[in-house]
This record gives structure tokens, C-alpha cells and sequence, in this order.
């Protein structure tokens, strides 16, 4: 595509187009009911005219390169254009590099990710539309919420090497006069132990350089978000079990608990 073709691209693009491209490069992967959700619902009378119009937008910018749906879909083939799972195509990346300033830098891998690597993204994908959703309802006010790399997070060791902490969201939300910042960690339950409690013990790290309370004036609660109550037991059990670990910085919560925990609604232990 010439650049005089991508100007005239550019230029058909509808307000919405470009916001559903920044949200799929945002989140890496969006599957077609997270688009439908996050960008036609609020304005279709019905779900079946959200699904519609969805639907044909996708098709739209697929046809057009803007965006590229992976092989496997979600729930097989017979889910149709709804089990879809899209990311920036080329012509997609093109428009964002040509932003003022530019949304993202650098060449992509087109390789079919792994089946954790989509299925991870997809629920930290899911637990972010869920807080959008619950910011247009009234139930929070979402200042900002960042996934990776954004939500990465960089200091320097106690050896002058830079040393980064990588959140799978960070979420800063405000209720009355008080703002409420969280890291949030998506488990699968496919991971040992002992790699969650290292990734704790990486925010203890983090915490300790003060970088982020110097910023914000505060430190985030690091809240792990699991498939089920076994797992949230587990969790609790090592964080407490490990020295060196605050018990009072971690929440964990199952999946169904998360917007409770977020909003306030519910806390540890009730």
C-alpha cells in the first residue's frame, strides 16, 4: 500500500474505526465480543444489531489489513466471525506509527502466539472490558487502566541495574474524593508456586525502591485474580507462609469476585 492509498484509508476511517484500533493494540487481543461489548453495545438498541454492525465493521478492516484475526478461534470453527480473535494487521500498524505522536514503534511477529499466550491475554482482556463496563454503569470511575507493556514498571536495583515489574493491568480508579490504584495479576492456575511467590516478592522489590510512591503518593494493592476458591486458598497460604512477604499487600479473588473487589463491594475474608 503507497502512502498516497493509506492517506485515502485514513481518511474513510470513522471515529470509531481508530478507537477500536487503539483499544486492539492496547490489549493485544480482542476477541469479536470484547469489540462488540467495549464499542457496540452502548449505541445498538439490541445485542443482535450490536452483533450485526460489529460484525460488519470487522470484516471491513480485516478486508482492509487494518486488522488480522488469528487460525484458532474461540469455540472452534462453528462460532463463526463471533470466536474470532483479532490483532493489528499491517495496514493497522502503519496508521498507528502515522499518529501524532505514534502509538506504537517497531516491526510485529506475525507468528500464530501459543494457546497460554492467547487464553492469558484474553482473560486479562476480559477483566479490563468488565472495569470499562463497570465505569459506564457508575459503579467506578476508570482514571486509567494500562495493560502490558504500559503497565510495566521500571527502577533501579540496589546494583544500579535497571530491573522492570510487569503487571498484567494496572488500574487506577477513583470513588468520592479517593483514588485507588491496583496492579493486577491474571493466574491460570497453570503456574507452581513458586513462580507466584518470586512475582511477589518482585513487588515487595519494586515497593521498596519508593519510586512509585513518589510519583503517586501511595502503593497499589497487588490483587491476583484465579479460577476458583482452591486456588485463592493456595495463594493466600504461601503469601503467608513466605517471609519477607506483607500479607497486607496482596488480595487474591476468584474471577467472579473481581469487579466486587475492585469497586469495594467486597474484601478478604467477608
Amino acid at each position: 500500500m503507497t502512502r498516497s492509498d493509506l492517506d485515502i484509508l485514513k481518511d474513510h476511517l470513522t471515529d470509531r474505526d481508530y478507537e477500536l484500533l487503539r483499544n486492539v493494540e492496547k490489549f493485544r487481543l480482542l476477541s469479536t465480543k470484547h469489540i462488540q461489548r467495549l464499542h457496540f453495545d452502548p449505541v445498538h438498541p439490541t445485542p443482535t444489531a450490536s452483533a450485526r454492525s460489529c460484525i460488519r465493521t470487522l470484516s471491513r478492516l480485516r478486508d482492509a489489513l487494518v486488522l488480522r484475526a488469528l487460525e484458532r478461534r474461540i469455540g472452534g470453527a462453528r462460532a463463526g466471525s463471533a470466536g474470532f480473535v483479532w490483532y493489528v494487521g499491517p495496514v493497522g500498524e502503519r496508521i498507528l506509527q502515522s499518529l501524532d505522536p505514534p502509538v506504537i514503534s517497531g516491526r510485529r511477529n506475525y507468528r500464530e502466539p501459543s494457546r497460554h499466550f492467547v487464553e492469558h491475554t484474553l482473560a486479562i482482556s476480559e477483566l479490563a472490558v468488565r472495569t470499562i463496563e463497570a465505569g459506564r454503569q457508575g459503579d467506578l470511575e476508570v482514571l486509567e487502566i494500562q495493560a502490558e507493556p504500559a503497565s510495566w514498571q521500571q527502577s533501579l536495583s540496589r546494583f544500579g541495574t535497571m530491573q522492570t515489574l510487569k503487571p498484567d493491568l494496572r488500574l487506577v480508579s477513583a470513588s468520592g474524593d479517593y483514588e485507588h490504584h491496583w496492579f493486577i495479576e491474571v493466574d491460570m492456575a497453570s503456574e507452581h508456586m513458586p513462580v507466584i511467590v518470586r512475582q511477589c516478592a518482585a513487588y515487595e522489590t519494586f515497593r521498596a525502591t519508593g519510586r512509585y510512591q513518589t510519583t503517586h503518593g501511595l502503593f497499589p494493592a497487588v490483587l491476583w485474580v484465579v479460577p476458583g476458591p482452591a486456588r485463592v486458598e493456595a495463594i493466600r497460604g504461601a503469601v503467608t507462609a513466605t517471609a519477607g512477604l506483607d500479607p497486607a499487600l496482596f488480595q487474591v479473588c476468584t474471577t467472579e469476585e473481581y469487579l466486587k473487589v475492585v469497586v469495594g463491594l467486597h474484601r478478604e475474608g467477608s
